[in-house]
């Protein structure tokens, strides 16, 4: 494997565990104030999806390559 695919491969890694994290909590958080497995679900996947655009949008700032 290429060097420079194997960095997106782990800056990949990174956001999905990232987003993951956020999205968990963020359903934890939403049942807890209110019991209920549609909203847990989409709070969830909304966190989700944001802190997974936030960091690829981070990376992609910082490492300054347009991919």
């Amino acid at each position: 494997m290429e060097n420079g695919a194997m960095v997106r491969t782990l800056c990949l890694a990174i956001a999905v565990l990232f987003g993951s994290q956020v999205g968990t909590v963020a359903s934890w958080i939403s049942w807890v104030i209110d019991p209920s497995i549609g909203k847990a679900i989409l709070s969830g996947g909304v966190a989700f999806s944001g802190g997974f655009a936030l960091v690829l949008t981070a990376i992609r700032f910082i490492t300054g390559r347009d991919a």
